[in-house]
């Protein structure tokens, strides 16, 4: 079913994107020329656009820190985590 979606030129893009749908709970669309992934949670954390065609070589870094960042908010939405805030006061 992955192999339907151009994920990335970048292969570090490409494996990453693969583990995370591997996981059932995000799922790939097509918008337009680039792939969307969507959480499937109610709520959950939403799309993120996926870098097709990166021509940054930061590129990679700052899509796995957006990804980590928006889990983290979600988690911390859902109480499974605390905000660092409440943790160091």
């Amino acid at each position: 079913r992955l192999l339907m979606y151009h994920i990335s030129n970048d292969k570090n893009i490409r494996e990453f994107v693969r583990n995370i749908l591997r996981t059932k709970k995000w799922e790939p669309v097509r918008q337009g020329k680039h792939l969307i992934i969507r959480h499937l949670e109610k709520n959950g954390i939403g799309n993120i656009t996926v870098p097709s065609t990166p021509s940054c070589p930061h590129t990679f870094e700052n899509f796995k820190k957006d990804y980590y960042r928006r889990l983290r908010d979600y988690f911390i939405r859902v109480g499974l985590i605390l905000p660092s805030e409440q943790i160091n006061p």
